[in-house]
């Protein structure tokens, strides 16, 4: 004997059929982006010689609400080695942060924090050096600043200090001065 198709399983699939025709609020957009910028090793930017290495960036941005950003990013940077004699460390970060920014006429300024993954890898030693730190993968912390220019409806430029918090055997923690730019659609 065959079993009457219940109404109670086509729930789920007429919900997701409303969610997907629904129109996005009205202050939601979408951006992406790239940037570089100067990195250094020290946990604070008191000392301006010390941001010697650099790296860059793309991401892709949703703005929840007037003035709530989430954004996932992957960066790319080099810091420099614990151990003199060593090779320098390439950083791959994936990173999921939110910021709140206060609304000004042209620009506005906030606060961002988040978390990721961060991938930390010796480079190839040069003649002479020794490999000191080891090649792992970790949770860490991302927080900074961040100063957004609106240049046009759909373009921005933006500067940031982010530092990060990276939990890997030595407990790196690098600050990032960046510029970006954004196409918001």
């Amino acid at each position: 004997m065959r079993r009457p198709r219940r109404p109670v399983t086509l729930v789920p699939y007429v919900l997701a059929a409303v969610l997907a025709a629904a129109a996005p609020a009205s202050a939601q957009s979408y951006a992406v982006g790239a940037g570089g910028g100067v990195v250094n090793d020290t946990g604070s930017a008191e000392n301006l010689k010390s941001f010697g290495t650099g790296g860059g960036f793309v991401y892709g941005e949703v703005v929840l609400d007037e003035g709530v950003l989430l954004q996932g990013r992957y960066s790319r940077f080099t810091l420099p080695a614990a151990v003199s004699g060593s090779p320098s460390l390439a950083v791959d970060a994936g990173t999921l942060t939110v910021a709140y920014l206060f609304k000004s006429d042209w620009w506005s300024g906030g606060f961002v924090l988040g978390g990721g993954g961060y991938h930390v890898r010796p480079k190839s030693p040069d003649e002479g050096q020794v490999v000191a730190e080891k090649d792992e993968t970790v949770f860490g912390w991302t927080g900074g600043l961040l100063t957004v220019f609106q240049l046009s409806r759909r373009f921005d430029l933006r500067l940031e200090a982010m530092g990060h918090l990276i939990r890997n055997e030595t407990s790196r923690k690098p600050v990032m001065l960046s510029v970006s730019a954004s196409y918001r659609f």
